[in-house]
């Protein structure tokens, strides 16, 4: 493959980095504070042409790619910020909307997504399930031209800001259906956030549906296929976050190797020293390889390829390689790598999510093997 980026692709790289430096870098202190975004900054990425990435433009999109997408989470990344989860929230929802959704469910739903007037969420994880949808409890009951959602969602990003959300319930017939809630619906209600250990301002929160009605033309694709949505969901936004993966990984070299040439150890810089040198050799190794993987399987996606086993795959080696990138760099820091006043204590913390979050690893090694097994 050709690893030439275009000239587009440079582009978009360029702004990204860009908007990280003026616009989240200098809040990121606020927003560790307060645990929360600002307002604005759905709109703020949508004027940075940020969402809407992969939707045409006869519906207010980008008309880009998914490599395109990744080149920009990997410079957002760079920041440590959820602020980059929420614009591969935004884009991956849009694309799952406008892949599966019909053409009155496109035209409703996904320009909202592409302007930032409204944010989206995912509904799947329930207190008693995360990979399993045996086990969902949440109940979708026909009644006329509604259906009728009670249950309970865990964990659901942004579930309770102002827009819609794709969320999976048992219809009558037992199988997983996805609907498309509006979160201001009568019944729907939320819990406080939870007080994560990184990525703050995610707005992770349980959410209540009570008696809450969709109508029944907000069935996202087909009835009892819901669960095939979110695989598709899932594949994709275990690329993206292995992007985020990556630029939080380039990050903590980079901030090492700024360390590194500052600090002085008997009159001479720490990057003098071949243990150090060593150090941060296996870094940009581990990390390089990490960035070109992670390229591919998102140009398989532009492909049209199926990316449910590599996306796995892909997961399994980015997420120890970047985690050891971090433990590098701390060590690197000394004591100095666990104060909050130096950058790497932030990326430390975001990047633990990554083996836990959009499926766990233990999962991941499930869904490899089992496809190695059956071919």
């Amino acid at each position: 493959m050709d690893f030439t980026l275009s000239g587009e692709s440079k582009m978009m790289v360029k702004a990204a980095r860009d908007f990280a430096e003026q616009e989240i870098d200098p809040i990121m202190a606020k927003v560790e504070e307060e645990d929360a975004l600002p307002d604005d900054i759905l709109q703020k990425f949508a004027k940075a042409r940020m969402l809407g990435m992969m939707i045409p433009k006869e519906y207010g999109g980008i008309g880009s790619s998914a490599l395109n997408i990744i080149l920009i989470l990997e410079e957002l990344a760079k920041t440590g910020s959820a602020a980059a989860f929420l614009v591969a929230f935004c884009n991956s929802i849009a694309e799952t909307i406008y892949n599966w959704g019909s053409e009155d469910i496109r035209k409703r739903f996904v320009p909202p997504l592409c302007d930032g007037s409204l944010c989206p969420a995912m509904a799947f994880t329930e207190p008693g399930t995360g990979s399993d949808p045996t086990a969902i409890t949440t109940t979708a009951k026909p009644d006329g031209d509604y259906y009728v959602l009670n249950g309970t969602k865990r964990f659901i990003s942004h579930g309770s800001k102002k827009g819609y959300g794709v969320f999976y319930a048992k219809d009558e017939t037992e199988k997983v259906t996805a609907f498309i809630v509006d979160k201001r619906s009568e019944g729907y209600t939320w819990s406080k956030p939870w007080a994560l250990m990184g990525l703050a301002g995610q707005d992770l929160v349980d959410v209540f549906l009570k008696d809450v009605k969709v109508p029944k033309e907000d069935i996202l694709g087909e009835k009892g296929k819901g669960f095939h949505i979110l695989l598709r969901w899932i594949a994709g936004e275990r690329v993206q976050q292995m992007a985020f993966m990556v630029g939080m990984g380039q990050e903590c070299l980079n901030e090492s190797l700024k360390y590194a040439k500052e600090r002085m150890v008997r009159g001479r810089p720490m990057t003098a020293m071949q243990g150090f040198q060593w150090m941060l050799a296996d870094m940009h190794a581990s990390i390089e390889a990490c960035r070109w993987w992670t390229y591919r399987i998102a140009s398989k996606q532009d492909e049209g390829g199926d990316i449910q086993v590599d996306s796995a795959a892909l997961k399994l080696f980015v997420v120890p390689a970047i985690q050891e990138v971090a433990r590098k760099a701390l060590q690197i820091h000394g004591s100095y790598g666990y104060c909050k006043d130096y950058k790497i204590e932030r990326l430390y913390r975001a990047i633990a999510h990554a083996g836990i979050t959009a499926s766990s690893t233990e999962i991941q090694k499930t869904l490899v093997g089992s496809a190695l097994a059956r071919s």
